[in-house]
Order: C-alpha cells, then structure tokens, then sequence
C-alpha cells in the first residue's frame, strides 16, 4: 500500500509517506506515527493541501494501530476542519464519520452523538445517497453505544431504503438493521436477508457475519429461538473456520456460547467460550481474547436480560423509582424527563421528594445501560433539586453502591449485603461519608453487614427486611416533604455535594 503520487507531487514528501506506509505495514506502528506527523508538518510547510489529506489519514490509520486513540481524532479533526474550510460537503461528511469513530473509542458517546448529528445534516443537503448512507450507519453506531436501539434501528432502516436497487448494498444494509436491534421483529427478517443476499454472490465471510447477527437476532427475540440462535452461530463458526480467519471463529464461538448460555446450559457455555478465547489468542485480538473470558464468568448468569425502571406518583407529589442494576437506557431517559417535565409545567405542584428503592441484584457489566454505568442517571434525577430518599436490600455492588447512596437520607434492611472495593466510586463519596470511610469503601475488600455500615456513618437507618426498609423510606420522605418545598431545597443547596459530583469516577 503506497501513497498516491498524484497526492504527494513533492519527492521529498512522496519519500516520507511510503517510508511512514512501510514502517506501518511492518508492524512498527510508533515509526509510523512519527512518520506520519513528519510528512504532515513538510505538507502544512509547503502549503501543499493535496498532501496533507493523504498525510492526515495516514496518521489517523497508524495512530489507530498505536492505540493512540487521541491522535487518530486529532488527526480526524483536523481532517474534518479542511473539508469544511473547503466547502466539500462530500468529505466533510466522510472526515465527520472518522471523528465519530474517534470519539466513540475514546469514550466519548455524547460528543460523538453531536458529530453524528452534524454529519446526517450535511448528508443530507450534499443530497447524495452513499454519503447519507455512511453518516447514517456511523448515527447507529452512537445509538447503539447510548443503548438506544429504537433510534438505531429507524436510521438503519433508512440506510436500506437508500440501499434498494443495488443487491451488494441491500445485504449490507440489512446486516445493519439485524445489529441495530437484535431484540425487533425485523431483525431477524433482516439477518436471514442478509445471509441469503451475501451467499447468491458466494461472500464466505459476509453469510458469516450475518449469521452472527442472525444468532443475535434469534437470541434476543421476546419468544425463546435459542437452538434457532445456537444453530446459526456453529453454522457460522463452521464457514469462518473453512476460510481459516480464526478473529471471525472466535466471534461465532462467543456468540454460540451466549444462545448456550441463554438456554441455561452453563458448561456447554463455558467450554464455547473457552474455544473463542483461544481462537482469539491465536488472531492476536486482545480484547476479543477478553470479551471470551468475560463470557465463560458470565456463563452461569448469560439468561439475565435487562428490566425497565419504574416510576411511580403518590397523590402527595413524591416519586417512587423502582430501580436495579439492569435498568434499560430508555427507561431510565424517560423517568428523567419525566421528572423534569412534572416539575416544570405543573402550576403550584412542585415534587416534594424522591425515593429511590434499590434491589441490589449484580449483573454482569453487558446488562448495565450507559446511564447505569456511568452515573448520568443520579446526576439526571440529583438536577431536580428536591429531598432524595434512598433505600436498598439484597447484594450492593457495582453500580448499586451509586443508586443506595444517592439520597440525602438513606436506609437499608438488616439482611443487605455490601460488596467491597467499591470500584466505580461517586465523585462525591468522601463527601457524603468521609474521607477515611471513603478510603476504607474503595481500598478495602470483602463484605460488610447492614450493622457495620450504619456504625460506620454510611446509613442512617437499619430496617428488619425489604418491605420495612421501603415503608421506612417512605415515612421518611412524608416527614421531609412536610417541610415548605422553598425552604427544603434551601436546605438542600448548602448541605448536599453538587448535582454533577453524582457521577461515577471511571
């Protein structure tokens, strides 16, 4: 792979881009990158904007494969920023899709939500169908990571519309709609299109790939398809194993553990995902080596599916928020906004208070929403600005320490159990409980008792069994709210850390 020399008409910089693509293909991806900042800086020195692209996406390529995932989006931006000075609507939308791309490996859904955005709007006044298509499928790309799959879906959707008439396109697009959303109706009519449209042009690995999704697909549906989703994940294993590319057998094989897992066959689970880890190994992907792994601990828990929050209205202005740690996204939005909008639009109705009862159930990290994950939805709910009560039973940890904590007041029932370290601590915690406390929740490891947390200042109450904690939460909540709501948030202002200090540190 050579640079083109109509894009580097300068000798010197032609030399630097084949010697930056050499180093690149030899495995020298460090050599690359400085290779690569070299011909950018000889390009931007000459004023020589033809090569400079070509420069910039080398450097974005090899900061890729260096990991450096802060340069490949410098890289991205500054790719995205000539197009726009430009006036190219065509590679502006494609520079976008890159920075998307950039944004989303380097954790950052929210801001990659906003260029993918950006990116569909350009598409669409450049009114060409293959441009809207790629800033389309890089907008279901975010929808996927934020856990929306209703949006995913609609914008894939759209991306099989543009696709009609061009059967290479209709399959790829249809394998887009079967990942959108594995859970709809049409992904599984979509996956078995997909299948059928690469195995007329003989693409070994596409029917592959769309027989993953269509596992997916058959594993997700509502009514159980789990030997369909098993059946079509060995059927996939079998292809990718005949075309030798062992990263796309380690794939089937996780996928064929989790329908065992999902059909409540734990062992046969584990010793799938043992294969998938090796073949992994073996394809030298790391993180695929590490997702196996995670699915033969999983194994046991892979038929959990995730559950919608509830909110529920007294007839006294208090919220009731049912919650767990696999709380689904769209779930968890809604309460929000629907928190929100009551306190905003209800003339002389105000909530008087929140009560969050948590069931502490742990889930694997795959059931955990962003919101969960990352502490928005605390931060969502702390933004209202009125007295939280808290209650909590079961097994805290994980995100559960979050959810327990968030109130002003907290209570829990004797028999809860507390899971030690805490590993993705509020910003706040040493605030609410102290700094040596803090220290001690976050250091230490083990399992504390209902008794010892309230000694050590973590609750306040300790109730006899769940349906005590909840009545015991709600009482405290009735007292509160008997309180003016003005003086009640007064209160809360100079005694309470900041709403954004609810996040959790990652």
């Amino acid at each position: 792979v050579r640079a083109p020399p109509a894009l580097a008409p300068d000798a010197a910089l032609q030399g630097r881009l084949e010697e930056a693509c050499g180093r690149l293909l030899g495995g020298d991806a460090r050599g690359a990158v400085e290779g690569a900042q070299a011909a950018v800086a000889a390009a931007r020195n000459a004023g020589d904007k033809a090569s400079e692209v070509p420069s910039l996406h080398l450097l974005l390529a090899a900061s890729a494969v260096a990991r450096d995932v802060d340069g490949a989006l410098r890289a991205a931006r500054e790719l995205a920023k000539g197009a726009r000075k430009a006036g190219n609507r065509k590679a502006q939308v494609f520079a976008a899709v890159l920075v998307v791309d950039a944004l989303l490996a380097s954790g950052e859904p929210g801001q990659a939500a906003s260029a993918a955005e950006e990116a569909v709007t350009v598409a669409r006044a450049a009114d060409d169908k293959q441009v809207l298509a790629a800033a389309l499928g890089a907008a279901v790309a975010v929808h996927q990571v934020l856990g929306k799959p209703a949006a995913a879906l609609k914008a894939a959707a759209e991306v099989l519309e543009l696709a009609q008439g061009s059967k290479r396109a209709e399959a790829a697009a249809s394998l887009l709609v079967a990942d959108a959303y594995p859970g709809s109706r049409e992904a599984v009519a979509a996956a078995k299109a997909a299948v059928a449209g690469y195995r007329e042009f003989g693409d070994k690995l596409g029917e592959g790939a769309a027989l993953v999704a269509l596992a997916f697909a058959h594993g997700d549906q509502v009514e159980q398809q789990f030997e369909d989703a098993r059946r079509a994940a060995m059927e996939a294993v079998t292809i990718f194993r005949e075309q030798g590319d062992r990263a796309g057998e380690g794939l089937a094989l996780s996928t064929a553990s989790r329908a065992c897992g999902l059909k409540e066959e734990a062992g046969q689970a584990a010793s799938l995902a043992r294969e998938a880890q090796q073949a992994f190994r073996e394809a030298g992907l790391s993180l695929g080596e590490q997702y196996a792994a995670d699915l033969a601990i999983d194994a046991p828990y892979t038929s959990m599916q995730q559950s919608g929050a509830r909110l529920l209205l007294d007839e006294e202005q208090r919220a009731h928020i049912e919650i767990n740690e696999s709380a689904t996204q769209d779930s968890l939005e809604s309460i929000v906004t629907t928190l929100h909008h009551y306190n905003s639009t209800h003339q002389n109705k105000w909530l008087k208070a929140v009560i969050l009862h948590v069931e502490g159930t742990p889930v694997p990290a795959r059931l955990q929403s962003y919101a969960m994950a990352t502490g928005t939805f605390l931060v969502g709910i702390r933004s209202l600005g009125v007295p939280m009560v808290s209650c909590c039973w079961g097994t805290i940890s994980g995100p559960s320490w979050g959810l327990a904590l968030a109130g002003d007041y907290r209570l829990t029932s004797a028999d809860t159990r507390f899971m030690l370290p805490i590993t993705r601590p509020l910003e706040c915690l040493a605030q609410l409980v102290g700094q040596n406390t803090a220290t001690y929740l976050t250091m230490e490891s083990g399992t504390l008792n209902a008794a010892t947390v309230l000694e050590m200042g973590v609750f306040h109450q300790v109730q006899s069994d769940q349906e005590q904690v909840q009545k015991g939460a709600t009482e405290q909540a009735k007292r509160i709210s008997n309180f003016p709501v003005l003086s009640a948030r007064q209160t809360l202002m100079c005694m309470t850390p900041d709403s954004e200090k609810y996040i959790f540190v990652q």
